[in-house]
């Protein structure tokens, strides 16, 4: 049990590694979409591309997904193939059935199911089919679930494809651990993992890692459960499935809970519950959550937090009008009662959730379960049947499908030339106008973040003057003017010369710093390595920081516009840690290699609030954008205000820099 509980650290950091690392992957690719619909005049183009971003956002960011997802309904106005109509009815019932819209997810998917029935894409329909097996299994309607769930089966072992049969098995699979026969799940969930490693299909495989992971964790198989969830947490995160990855988190918890840790499963929860408040919007599992969440306060026995999330649980169960999430939930409610000594509330929840519990089983649970496996033998020797005597037909079809197929290819790309022809020229000059605009844009935000930084800079050199220069200048004076009026010793007049030159050392010295800090010469004639060993040295020697210097890696020169924006970068940085964290010691190191420089500052200050400073509009902090913007580089800041020590990470792409086309530069 000790070595299972640190497999369970073990997996909760690579949870949340993985979950950190995998972002940027999901985000190029939205990014190549949301360019593609942009800038695409076709509509069968656009809608795809719609729907495609659609599924990119589905888990992460729902409404946004759904948005998505009825642009591209729109789109289809003027679209005519099937193929596309029935994959972007799918994309959209999927988004509704993972926002917890089940009536919306049937209805678009059975749309789907028409546009593959008219097009005779066997393999599309076999995964609507899927499709609305889940959305039944979700709604308590079991019978439906089976049905459909058949349908998918059959449907792809009439066309031999593996992945959809993997997928088939899964959804049967998933009918078994609902009406909770763990053992007969277990085998339909194995066959469908044996059947997608065969064709290395990777589609669900984090679903069924996970259902796996429950089904052993049900029938208390910690070590067999705790493989799985590792499995599913690699797999979700490789994917993008943000809702898998919440349920692991769950369940993860639900181990601490059996293993009589309320503290450590609470922490686990926490984990999950910020998934859903930002990145997954999911109506069913969020109230699993929830219920797991009010046991672990009640064994806390902190009443008012448990029955907090109790009946937040039953609001979500009773909004998705799911009868097995209303029965758990009035049952823990139950339980919370009966632990205030408020009995008569817990008679009733109580009553509630038997009420709940027995309509869900009101079918012949064994009939069901015995059928499932009829169903799949029956139907499976009827479709063998079918193929056999199909196979004729389908031969002397062939050639007019073909024709048909050739004619309407014919037809669309007849189309698809006229409207291009005639849109060429309104399309080409749009598309210009855009670019300029962006252009002019771009150009205005540079001018507009140099002219402030610019007139910052005047700001700082005439306070500079006026400060260090008026003050020199007036003590020189009075010292010339003591050297007239005294007629005395020579030792005095000595000693007011030899004032004077002091004084005149000074300005020299300030003259020096005020220009290093307009452009250390050091900078321009030998380089950022040098210039950042300068400064450093210049920092330290006012014996308020210490500033560490890493360079061994950095060889070479930078162009001249990448040394000066990093070296302003470096510089704005390191002010705004001495102002604000606090800190005592500062490291600054330079990373070369082949294609790429790597500059890291880190600092021992006070840590802050990363999204604050993004949002903020001050004028250092947007100077740091512009600069590192202008020459493509990549900026990553590790802070928070609970602990110690901040970080700033820049990765310069050295073969890739885009010089802007001004000559001047931002100083």
């Amino acid at each position: 049990m000790k070595n299972l509980s640190y497999k369970i650290k073990a997996l909760f950091f690579c949870f949340f590694l993985f979950n950190f690392l995998g972002h940027a992957q999901n985000q190029a690719i939205q990014d190549s979409l949301g360019n593609l619909i942009q800038t695409s005049s076709i509509d069968s183009i656009k809608a795809e591309a719609l729907m495609d971003l659609a599924w990119q956002k589905m888990y992460a960011e729902n409404t946004e997904a759904l948005d998505l997802a009825h642009q591209g309904i729109k789109t289809l106005e003027n679209v005519s193939s099937l193929r596309i109509i029935g994959y972007a009815y799918t994309v959209i019932g999927v988004v509704h059935w993972v926002g917890s819209s089940y009536d919306s997810a049937a209805y678009y998917l059975n749309k789907s199911a028409e546009a593959y029935q008219a097009k005779n894409d066997l393999r599309g329909l076999s995964a609507v089919y899927n499709n609305l097996s889940m959305v039944y299994q979700n709604k308590s309607d079991y019978t439906k679930a089976l049905d459909y769930a058949t349908l998918a089966l059959k449907t792809s072992e009439e066309i031999g494809d593996e992945k959809m049969i993997g997928n088939s098995l899964f959804s049967v699979g998933n009918i078994n651990y609902l009406l909770e026969d763990n053992s007969k799940a277990l085998g339909y969930y194995r066959r469908a993992l044996t059947t997608k490693n065969k064709v290395n299909d990777k589609h669900n495989l984090q679903k069924i890692y996970l259902n796996l992971g429950s089904s052993f964790h049900n029938l208390k198989e910690l070590d067999s459960a705790a493989f799985y969830y590792s499995k599913c947490v690699m797999t979700s995160e490789e994917l993008g499935d943000y809702k898998a990855l919440a349920i692991a988190s769950t369940n993860l918890g639900n181990f601490d809970m059996e293993l009589g840790r309320p503290n450590q499963a609470y922490k686990h929860y926490l984990k999950s519950l910020e998934i859903y408040q930002s990145k997954l919007n999911n109506d069913y599992d969020y109230a699993v959550l929830l219920q797991s969440m009010a046991k672990a306060q009640l064994q806390l026995e902190n009443f008012p937090l448990a029955e907090d999330y109790g009946k937040k649980s039953l609001a979500l169960s009773e909004k998705i009008k799911d009868n097995k999430r209303l029965s758990a939930a009035h049952t823990v409610l139950s339980d919370i009662y009966e632990e205030k000594g408020d009995f008569q509330k817990a008679l009733s929840s109580f009553k509630m959730a038997q009420s709940f519990r027995d309509s869900i089983f009101n079918l012949d649970k064994a009939a069901l379960l015995a059928d499932i496996e009829t169903k799949y033998e029956t139907e499976k020797k009827e479709s063998q049947i079918i193929l056999q005597e199909t196979e004729l037909s389908k031969q002397k079809a062939s050639n007019q499908r073909n024709l048909v197929l050739i004619f309407s290819l014919l037809v669309i790309l007849f189309l698809i030339s006229i409207l291009f022809l005639l849109n060429q020229s309104r399309q080409k000059k749009a598309r210009q106008l855009l670019l300029q605009q962006k252009e002019i844009e771009i150009k205005e935000a540079y001018i507009n973040a140099a002219l402030e930084s610019q007139e910052v800079e005047r700001k700082r050199f005439a306070q500079d003057l006026h400060d260090g220069f008026g003050q020199l200048i007036s003590a020189l004076r009075l010292n010339i003017s003591n050297l007239n009026d005294r007629n005395g010793e020579m030792e005095d007049r000595i000693a007011i010369v030899d004032k004077s030159e002091s004084i005149l050392k000074e300005m020299h010295t300030e003259i020096r710093n005020i220009a290093f800090n307009l452009m250390p010469a050091t900078l321009i004639q030998f380089g950022l390595k040098e210039a950042l060993m300068e400064f450093a040295q210049r920092m330290n020697s006012s014996g308020k920081i210490q500033i560490i210097t890493d360079t061994q890696e950095m060889t070479g020169r930078l162009s001249e516009i990448q040394e000066i924006s990093l070296y302003r970068v470096i510089q704005e940085w390191v002010n705004n840690v001495i102002k604000y964290a606090n800190a005592s010691k500062i490291t600054i190191q330079l990373v070369r290699h082949d294609i790429e420089l790597n500059l890291l500052i880190e600092d021992d200050g006070a840590g802050f609030d990363v999204n604050r400073l993004q949002n903020s509009s001050g004028n250092g902090w947007r100077n740091i954008q512009s600069r590192l913007k202008r020459i493509n580089a990549d900026f990553e800041i590790d802070s928070h205000p609970d602990r110690k020590g901040s970080s700033l990470i820049i990765d310069l792409p050295i073969d890739k820099l885009t010089i802007a086309k001004e000559a001047d530069i931002m100083v």
